[in-house]
């Protein structure tokens, strides 16, 4: 094949891959979403006193943080995306944990989404927003500051996607000593990011050697979008395993309690009559 004709197919390619990028430019599900446990969809709808699981799930090393390729931002298709609608509870507890803690330090990011339906996947390169390292989002993204923020838009409602607000984040990885790709900073431990007490009243959690958790409280009904990565890249990697457990409000839980209570009262007496 003669350069002329290896120019042609060049341009040609890069003419489609252009017209690709514009397509994609233009619609919704940049990311797409893992299933839970049990045959429950990526949709999963959960209600207080109820959890949802997933065992054995994968992301890259460095998929959340530390990627020196990315300025140390998150890459979006290396990691995995969680969708689920929560009813009213008074905590929802975010549990991460790596099934080899030495080979995986996991991340994980929560935004609430509202109730008008689940996580829309935000648009490709929306706005043309690119990040220092010269990527454009999700490929590279900011999974760490409020919606808004560089980095971001892709998945903000009125822009790119239909997420409402960023509750907050934990990474078990070291922090990074940016800032990051997008001007973000990124640190170890968890951390509330609220703007708002719309979604959640309060944000706390915990990370260590091959797990984080996230503790929201508070909680309001609706949709929920999780993503989960690796943040230190110099691990050899680990499958992980992710738990989601909802906390019914006191009094919903007493009730519970008191009914259950009085049933197995009235199981007892007719035994003996």
């Amino acid at each position: 094949m003669g350069r002329g004709t290896r120019g042609c197919l060049w341009v040609g390619w890069m003419v489609v891959a252009g017209l690709l990028w514009a397509g994609d430019a233009l619609a919704v599900g940049a990311v797409s979403f893992q299933t839970w446990d049990g045959g429950l969809s990526e949709a999963h709808v959960m209600s207080a006193g109820s959890s949802a699981t997933r065992t054995g799930a994968a992301a890259a090393p460095s998929a959340m943080a530390n990627n020196p390729s990315l300025d140390g931002s998150a890459w979006a298709h290396t990691g995995a995306w969680w969708s689920l609608h929560v009813g009213t509870v008074d905590e929802l507890v975010i549990r991460v944990e790596s099934q080899t803690p030495s080979a995986f330090a996991p991340g994980v990011a929560a935004w609430a989404i509202g109730n008008a339906g689940p996580f829309d996947g935000g648009t490709t390169s929306w706005g043309g927003e690119i990040s220092t390292a010269g990527f454009g989002t999700p490929h590279s993204f900011n999974a760490y500051s409020p919606l808004g923020s560089a980095g971001t838009l892709w998945m903000q409602a009125g822009e790119g996607g239909n997420a409402q607000e960023l509750l907050g984040y934990a990474i078990s990885g070291p922090s990074y000593a940016g800032p990051g790709g997008w001007g973000e900073t990124i640190l170890h431990g968890a951390h509330d990011t609220r703007v708002s007490s719309v979604f959640a009243t309060a944000v706390a959690g915990s990370a260590g050697a091959g797990f984080v958790e996230l503790v929201l409280s508070g909680v309001q009904a609706g949709w929920l979008a999780l993503y989960v990565g690796g943040t230190d890249g110099s691990l050899s990697g680990s499958l992980y395993d992710v738990t989601i457990t909802a906390v019914p409000e006191p009094g919903t839980a007493l009730l519970t309690g008191l009914g259950l209570a009085l049933l197995g009262l009235g199981r007892g007496r007719g035994a003996r009559s």
